[in-house]
């Protein structure tokens, strides 16, 4: 038996299989959505208990997905993904907080988005 199911919302499918794989060596049932309207229909159908987001999207901005978690009442934990920069993965993170979603984290792309340099 799985021990949670989680949701990826990527255009790139190449790193949405490759999130879904890592999920399932962990144990959890994984899905992976390419378009905003497969994620709304798969969340709807069998509600996740948690949701990858990546924040671009062909056609589509990954931040309005948090609007419609938001609004469908949503309790799965979001992770947010993309290869941007940290500022702008710390940004989206503080926006699903403010509207009240259950975070797990960011996980960028890059070496820079996940591990912000620092120096001495």
């Amino acid at each position: 038996m799985a021990r949670g199911r989680l949701l990826v919302l990527d255009d790139d499918e190449t790193v949405g299989l490759t999130l879904v794989s890592g999920a399932q060596a962990c144990g959890l049932d994984s899905l992976l959505c390419t378009t905003p309207e497969a994620f709304r229909t798969e969340l709807e159908a069998r509600p996740p208990t948690h949701v990858a987001i990546d924040l671009h999207l062909a056609g589509a901005d990954g931040r309005d997905m948090l609007g419609a978690l938001a609004a469908l009442q949503c309790t799965a934990r979001v992770i947010i993904c993309s290869g941007s920069g940290h500022t702008e993965l710390q940004a989206a993170l503080e926006q699903a907080r403010a509207l009240g979603l259950r975070t797990a984290g960011v996980l960028g792309t890059t070496r820079s988005a996940a591990w912000p340099a620092t120096t001495p």
